[in-house]
């Protein structure tokens, strides 16, 4: 008696180089960047920076040993360094005009948490920087923790009108970048999905239901591609803009990064005319996400619409010829 015997293979993952391959050649670039572009322009992702206490002009550092004492001797270097480490504020330290816009300012006081007055210390843990108004009106009244959070917050504010573009908190940053991978991935699922919609409606209002039905079955897996294609375009524009600093062409190059890495990775199974077809392609990708850059939300939410509005168009014109053909 022969005994055949059948070997399971195992299931095939998908790995996530593979996703981001299908995402980039299924789902049109005007998708993934009108997604990723809308959302880069919501979050306003900044460059980090971070001056440390060592790189600071010398009359800052000696503003920063005095900030504060009414009496007695200076700060030493040390306590100094303490006081800008820790009550200058993260946004402030993204540049010296950050810092010299919150510790030289006439209108902004070293405050104390317990007053002076009553025994209060100027080491750095009883000191706040805030507006002097604030200061005027407290005079000799203990801060309290709404008095704290509205110095912190003005001068928070200052900060980040002296350093347009250019944070030292990388928090910030962090949050930012995550939060444009994940709204580009909501928008661009979004978009995806009615972009295919609108290929079924063309096909539909030119009599091709078959099409129709064949496009409309594709709808799952375009939101899929479209939601990953917003994330990774998203995140490599964001972290662009973050490494290298916040402008239209940062932004456009981040925006094509995926496709010249996934280019790169391909490039011994092109020809050579191929790869430079497909170069200029990346190149002219960059370029014009670079002009909508500085159209701001209206320019990608536009490409979205004409992107959607085209497909429309291609699948009518489409199914209107395989019936004159026929």
């Amino acid at each position: 008696m022969t005994h055949s015997t059948s070997k399971t293979q195992p299931s095939e993952s998908i790995s996530i180089h593979q996703a981001v391959g299908d995402s980039l050649e299924q789902v049109p670039f005007s998708v993934g960047a009108s997604a990723a572009g809308a959302a880069g322009a919501f979050f306003s992702v900044e460059a980090f920076r971070q001056v440390s206490y060592d790189d600071l002009p010398s009359h800052l550092k000696e503003q920063l040993r005095t900030d504060g004492i009414h009496d007695g001797p200076r700060r030493s270097d040390a306590e100094a360094r303490e006081q800008f480490e820790h009550r200058v504020n993260a946004e402030a330290q993204g540049s010296i005009e950050g810092v010299e816009a919150v510790v030289n300012d006439p209108t902004i006081d070293a405050m104390h948490i317990e007053p002076h007055a009553q025994g209060g210390s100027s080491d750095a843990s009883n000191i706040v920087y805030g507006p002097e108004s604030l200061n005027s009106r407290l005079q000799d009244t203990p801060m309290s923790e709404a008095d704290i959070a509205e110095a912190e917050a003005y001068t928070l504010d200052v900060a980040e009108q002296a350093t347009p573009g250019v944070t030292g908190d990388l928090t910030e940053v962090v949050g930012d970048t995550l939060g444009t991978g994940v709204l580009g991935g909501v928008m661009g699922g979004g978009i995806a999905v009615a972009h295919r919609y609108a290929q079924a409606q063309g096909f539909r209002d030119a009599g091709r239901y078959d099409l129709a039905e064949q496009a409309e079955a594709l709808i799952g897996q375009d939101a899929a591609n479209g939601a990953i294609n917003g994330v990774v375009r998203g995140t490599t524009m964001a972290v662009t803009q973050a490494v290298l600093g916040a402008s239209p062409l940062t932004a456009g190059i981040g925006l094509v990064a995926p496709d010249a890495v996934m280019l790169l990775t391909q490039k011994h199974q092109l020809s050579e005319a191929q790869y430079n077809q497909k170069s200029l392609e990346v190149v002219g990708k960059g370029a014009l996400a670079t002009v909508l850059v500085c159209a701001g939300p209206v320019g990608w939410l536009g490409l979205a619409g004409i992107s959607i509005f085209s497909a429309y168009g291609k699948a009518n014109q489409r199914a209107a010829g395989s019936h004159r053909i026929a």
